[in-house]
């Protein structure tokens, strides 16, 4: 009996965290769709769906912010899951002190950082002559993702049985077809682990593209969000929670399709890494 209580007091307790955890969401999703004449009162709920905010929001060159967010968060994702996902298999399997060398000079990227590299990223990036595009971008996400990635990679691969490699090996199959075709389709808990917890950062990031990038047309999605808050003649903050709301549609999506893949790389990870 004690045991039933203590399991419905903790079931009471989370569903209350939980409740905490989605309020600003129902908030913001509430505010984006109240009338202009009950919109600052907050205990006021609407009676109708006003949507002239998610019209305002489509006026402001939206999608073209949403494509360029697109580009480079999966760009950056991409290409991070590319080189990350060798290199963490590779250290995993090799013992050598080069190798062992190298799997510590790689997490040493962990501890670096990230505002205080800004300055000499942008003094690179000017001599290069690569500011103000959108793969910059790309390449600095994907720098600045490969460490934790690696160590991801690196240890998820130490999971997977060393037999598969040696039987793929016996069979004929090389060394690049064997990673591509049997180990990397076993990695997909690992990737679908990195993807989850680094989209947002990459999606909502606002710094980084502020600093790198200088024309309208190129701009992601957070920086054009603050531009239009602060180039409204008004106060009138409403289109404003509307374009929050449709950027975060995206990541939504993306996490109702790849959270079971981040649950079984948790639990793998916990149990073999």
């Amino acid at each position: 009996m004690e045991r039933k209580q203590a399991s419905l007091f903790t079931e009471f307790v989370l569903i209350i965290v939980g409740i905490l955890f989605l309020f600003p969401v129902l908030y913001l999703l509430l505010m984006s769709v109240k009338q202009p004449g009950i919109f600052y009162k907050p205990l006021v709920l609407p009676d109708r769906l006003y949507l002239d905010y998610y019209s305002q929001a489509l006026n402001v060159e939206f999608f073209r912010s949403l494509a360029n967010s697109a580009f480079v968060t999966v760009g950056g994702l991409g290409l991070t899951i590319l080189l990350a996902s060798m290199a963490g298999y590779t250290l995993a399997r090799r013992n050598g002190r080069l190798f062992r060398f190298v799997f510590l000079l790689f997490m040493t990227g962990m501890i670096i950082p990230t505002v205080g590299s800004l300055i000499p990223l942008f003094k690179l990036v000017n001599s290069l002559h690569l500011g103000n595009t959108r793969t910059i971008l790309v390449i600095l996400y994907t720098a600045g993702h490969i460490p934790l990635a690696t160590f991801l990679y690196s240890a998820f691969t130490k999971s997977i049985p060393r037999e598969l490699e040696e039987s793929s090996s016996m069979d004929g199959c090389g060394s690049f077809r064997m990673y591509w075709t049997i180990i990397f389709p076993l990695l997909l808990p690992a990737t679908g682990t990195f993807i989850l917890t680094n989209v947002f950062g990459i999606w909502n990031d606002f710094v980084t593209p502020l600093i790198f990038l200088n024309s309208p047309e190129k701009m992601t999605l957070m920086p054009m969000i603050v531009q239009f808050m602060y180039n409204q003649q008004s106060v009138n903050l409403g289109p404003v929670f509307a374009l929050c709301v449709l950027a975060m549609i995206p990541l939504l999506v993306l996490f109702v399709f790849t959270q079971r893949y981040m649950l079984k790389g948790l639990v793998v990870g916990s149990v073999k890494g």
